[in-house]
């Protein structure tokens, strides 16, 4: 077990969301890129790695469910892309 990655995207590393993963997630919620770009990087770091290798999250607050394309770029984790759908 010792080998076991880390199940949460912050517990991997430092997450930077690019600005297309921001705006996206910004016109789900209606604000500005990088007011998306702070709200989205908290919520991601809790995220979930799933089978199919993507990170997903879901907060009861703004009743979103999140999943995320994340490319590994040492010593960044890199969202390059989202997808928003309530719940």
């Amino acid at each position: 077990m010792a080998n076991e990655a880390p199940q949460t995207l912050g517990a991997r590393g430092q997450v930077y969301v690019t600005l297309t993963a921001a705006t996206t997630y910004g016109d789900a919620r209606h604000m500005h890129s990088e007011e998306a770009r702070r709200e989205l990087t908290k919520l991601l770091l809790a995220a979930k790695l799933q089978s199919d290798g993507s990170y997903r999250a879901r907060s009861r607050t703004t009743r979103l469910d999140i999943s995320a394309r994340v490319i590994d770029e040492s010593p960044l984790l890199v969202v390059v892309a989202v997808n928003v759908r309530s719940y």
